[in-house]
């Protein structure tokens, strides 16, 4: 099976690549990839803040299963699957104890290339099948939204909690969506650079901007994946606030956190990856019966990864989708 690709092989640039794939392994199916959201750690490694390449890129991807190894028996071609990319041994001092996340085989890396391509085949270990959606393109949001529900499981909140969201793209669009949704929280303050995408937010659910109320959050959730976010986070925050960092700022100076947490015994968390495997199901329960068609203003959906990856900090739309099926796979781009 030829498949076409995209490698990160440096800062800023993106490569198209060709190989022939064999039939996936005893333990592994073969999947079309349909769509695939972008990942702050993925604009993080295309900017050059991450920088082992040449790196294969994307993980919040729905596929097609279209073959199965010969020793996996629940699963069917055809059925539709996403991926939390955190590979769980089962066996570590992590596993044991309801850690999963932590997994010391978390990287082991058991797929031939991750969802910037047409197809892969991957270990039966990371997906998990999907029920039908109206819109496969909102299976993107699923693993972003796992991750929001990890991190809210990190640190106390209840419904009388002034909480700030700073930063409106994929991790804070979720967390809006959460606490506005599915704990229907009132006090929820938000702010993006982005006017556009934080209009975007304030015209779907009920919150505020942050900007214009002068007001002391209980709780900051950074998440701009942006020095300068996380400075504007610190200055919002009074003594004694809860801070759950949600961005990761790789290969960027982040000494003047320190400095801040210490100064105002700020209560700081800084959840990892998604936590336990049923986030994944509570996060696709969530997006299938508590998302409305009014929501859709803030998915943006393009064929060109390139343009995505360029223009990514001013596209109108917070979260952004590479539509694979409709993608150019022209090796001449």
């Amino acid at each position: 099976m030829k498949n076409i690709y995209y490698i990160c092989s440096g800062s800023k640039t993106l490569q198209l690549k060709k190989e022939e794939l064999p039939d996936p392994p005893d333990n592994y199916v073969a999947v079309k990839y349909l769509y695939c959201g972008i990942c702050g750690g993925d604009y993080s490694t295309y900017i050059g803040r991450r920088n082992l390449y040449p790196v294969s890129l994307g993980h919040e991807f729905i596929a097609e299963i279209i073959k199965i190894g010969n020793k996996i028996s629940d699963l069917t071609v055809g059925q539709k699957v996403i991926s939390d990319f955190n590979y769980r041994c089962g066996k570590c001092q992590y596993c044991r104890t309801g850690r999963s996340h932590l997994c010391v085989e978390n990287n082991i890396q058991l797929f031939s290339n991750r969802a910037f391509s047409q197809y892969g085949f991957i270990h039966r270990e990371y997906l998990t099948v999907v029920p039908q959606m109206s819109n496969w393109t909102l299976a993107c949001f699923i693993e972003p939204l796992s991750c929001v529900l990890h991190a809210f499981m990190s640190f106390p909140h209840n419904p009388m909690s002034h909480i700030f969201i700073n930063g409106t793209g994929s991790i804070g669009t979720m967390a809006v969506f959460y606490l506005c949704q599915i704990l229907h929280y009132k006090n929820i303050y938000v702010y993006d650079v982005n006017e556009v995408r934080l209009n975007n937010i304030i015209q779907c659910f009920d919150v505020q901007n942050f900007m214009s109320k002068n007001i002391m959050p209980d709780i900051i959730i950074e998440c701009t994946n942006q020095a300068d976010g996380a400075a504007k986070a610190l200055q919002a925050a009074s003594p004694g606030t809860t801070l759950c960092m949600m961005s990761h700022l790789y290969g960027i100076d982040t000494s003047f956190i320190y400095e801040e947490i210490c100064k105002k015994e700020i209560h700081a968390y800084f959840p990892l990856r998604n936590g336990d495997r049923t986030n994944l199901y509570k996060a696709t329960d969530f997006i299938l019966k508590y998302w409305h068609d009014k929501f859709n203003i803030l998915l943006g959906v393009y064929n060109d990864l390139n343009y995505i990856f360029k223009a990514k900090n001013s596209i109108p739309q917070n979260k952004q989708v590479f539509d694979i099926i409709n993608a150019d796979w022209d090796l001449n781009d």
